[in-house]
C-alpha cells in the first residue's frame, strides 16, 4: 500500500500542476475582464468657503451628477452603482472660466484597487454672483369671506419685516413678501401661523436655492368686526374764479358699510368728505376720491369699492340791471293820515348778480324792497335802499329814493 502510494509520483505532481491550471484557465474565462458606464453619480462639493467667504454665490451650470466608464474583472464591475463611488469637485481649485474638475473614487479601497475609472466629463461649471440683502415688509392678504354681516379689519403679523438674502438678480426682482390667511365663514379674530412667499412686480412667486431667509414662519392675527352702513356727507372748499358759483354737488355712492369695534360703530352716523377743493374753478369739477382715508381711527372699508366719484357743478354768475319804481318799494308802518311821496333824484336802478337762470326770471318785487316808516321824519328824508342777498342772488349795487313825508288835510 506504501509502495503504491508513493510510486510515480512524478507523474502525480505533473497532474496536480495540470488540474491547477486548467482550474486557473476555467476561472480567468468564467471571470473576464469588462467594462461598463455607471451614470448619475452626485457630485459632492468641498471648500465652497473659498468662494462664500467673497460675499458670493455659485450656482451650478453643468455637472451636478458625473458619468464614469469602469473597467475591471466582471465578477467586480457588475456589482457596482452609483453608491458604491464618491465624486468630488474642490470649489478652492475654480479656474478663472468658473470650473472645476471632478475626481472620482470608489468607497472600498480594495475595489478601488481592482478597477480602473474613466470620467466621461470631469468639469464641474458654476456661474457666480455677488451676494444681496433685503428688508422687506409683510403684506398680509386673506383667503374666503367672512361670516356675512363681518368683515376684517387690519392684520399685524409678528415680524412685520422679513430679512432676506440671495444672488443681486433674485433679490433685486422682490417685490413683496406676502403671507395668505383664510378667513373664510369667521365671526371672531383670526390667528395663524404662515410661511412667507415672495413675489416679484408680476405677482409671479421667487423662490429656490438662490434664496435665503430665516424667518420660516410670520405670526399673525386679524381682526373680524360686525359691520354698519353709514352716510355719506360731502362739503367743499375754497372760492371758485371769480363771477363762478358752486351750483351743487353730487357723489356716489352716498353710503358706505364699514367695521369697527363695537364702540366705536355704535357711535359713528356718517363719514364726512370735507376737501373737494373748488379754488378758483370756472368749469364743472369731477373727481374719485378714496374713501379710506376718512374714516375714523378703527374703522375700516367693507365695501368693495374703496372710492367715491364726486361731480360739482360750477357755473357762471352774471349781473343785472334792474329798474325800480315806487310801486316796487313797501313802506312798513306807516303813521295814519301821513302821505310818503317817493322821488329817485339818483337814477332808479340797482344791479344784481347771480345764476342766469335764476337772475333773468326775477322781478323788481322779488327783491322784496322795504323802507320803515318809523326811520323816517317828517318832511324830507332821503334813503339809500338796502337789499338783501338771498340763495340765488346777490346785490352788488343799490339807490337812493327821497322820501317826502307830509300830512294829508
Amino acid at each position: 500500500m506504501k509502495d503504491k502510494l508513493f510510486s510515480n509520483w512524478g507523474w502525480k505532481l505533473l497532474s496536480l500542476i495540470l488540474g491547477f491550471a486548467v482550474w486557473v484557465t476555467v476561472l480567468n474565462v468564467d471571470d473576464y475582464s469588462t467594462t461598463r458606464q455607471i451614470r448619475d453619480i452626485p457630485v459632492t462639493l468641498i471648500n465652497t468657503d473659498a468662494i462664500t467667504d467673497k460675499n458670493q454665490l455659485y450656482d451650478i451650470v453643468s455637472g451636478e451628477t458625473v458619468d464614469i466608464i469602469v473597467k475591471g474583472r466582471r465578477s467586480v464591475v457588475n456589482a457596482l452603482g452609483a453608491s458604491d463611488f464618491t465624486a468630488i469637485a474642490d470649489m478652492s481649485k475654480l479656474s478663472i472660466t468658473n470650473a472645476v474638475n471632478i475626481t472620482v473614487t470608489a468607497n472600498s479601497s480594495s475595489v478601488n484597487n481592482n478597477i480602473s475609472i474613466t470620467i466621461v466629463d470631469n468639469v464641474l461649471q458654476v456661474e457666480l454672483e455677488e451676494e444681496q440683502t433685503a428688508s422687506l415688509p409683510v403684506t398680509v392678504t386673506t383667503k374666503g369671506e367672512t361670516a356675512e354681516g363681518y368683515t376684517t379689519g387690519i392684520p399685524v403679523s409678528t415680524p412685520n419685516l422679513i430679512t432676506v438674502k440671495g444672488a443681486a438678480s433674485v433679490i433685486e426682482r422682490i417685490e413683496k413678501a406676502e403671507v395668505q390667511v383664510d378667513v373664510s365663514g369667521r365671526t371672531s379674530d383670526v390667528t395663524a401661523t404662515c410661511t412667507p412667499i415672495f413675489y416679484d412686480a408680476n405677482g409671479d412667486e421667487i423662490s429656490g436655492k438662490k434664496l435665503e431667509s430665516k424667518v420660516t414662519g410670520v405670526s399673525v392675527t386679524i381682526p373680524v368686526y360686525k359691520t354698519k352702513t353709514v352716510a355719506v356727507k360731502l362739503d367743499t372748499t375754497g372760492v371758485p374764479a371769480d363771477n363762478y358759483k358752486v351750483v351743487n354737488a353730487e357723489y356716489v355712492p352716498n353710503e358706505i358699510t364699514v367695521g369697527g369695534p363695537a364702540d366705536v360703530l355704535q357711535n359713528l352716523t356718517e363719514i364726512t368728505v370735507d376737501d373737494i377743493d373748488v379754488s378758483g374753478c370756472s368749469e364743472d369739477l369731477e373727481s374719485t376720491i378714496e374713501i379710506s382715508k376718512y374714516l375714523p381711527d378703527g374703522v375700516v372699508l367693507a365695501d368693495e369699492n374703496t372710492s367715491i366719484s364726486v361731480h360739482v357743478a360750477i357755473e357762471r354768475n352774471i349781473s343785472r340791471t334792474m329798474t325800480i319804481s315806487a310801486n316796487d318799494i313797501t313802506i312798513e308802518n306807516k303813521l295814519t293820515d301821513y302821505d310818503y311821496a317817493v322821488q329817485f333824484p339818483e337814477g332808479n336802478t340797482v344791479v344784481i348778480s347771480g345764476l342766469s337762470d335764476e337772475v333773468a326770471k326775477l322781478t323788481a318785487k322779488d327783491l322784496k324792497i322795504t323802507i320803515d316808516a318809523e326811520t323816517l321824519s317828517i318832511g324830507a328824508n332821503t334813503v339809500e335802499l338796502s337789499i338783501k342777498d338771498s340763495d340765488t342772488y346777490t346785490v352788488d349795487s343799490t339807490c337812493k329814493v327821497d322820501i317826502e313825508v307830509t300830512a294829508m288835510p
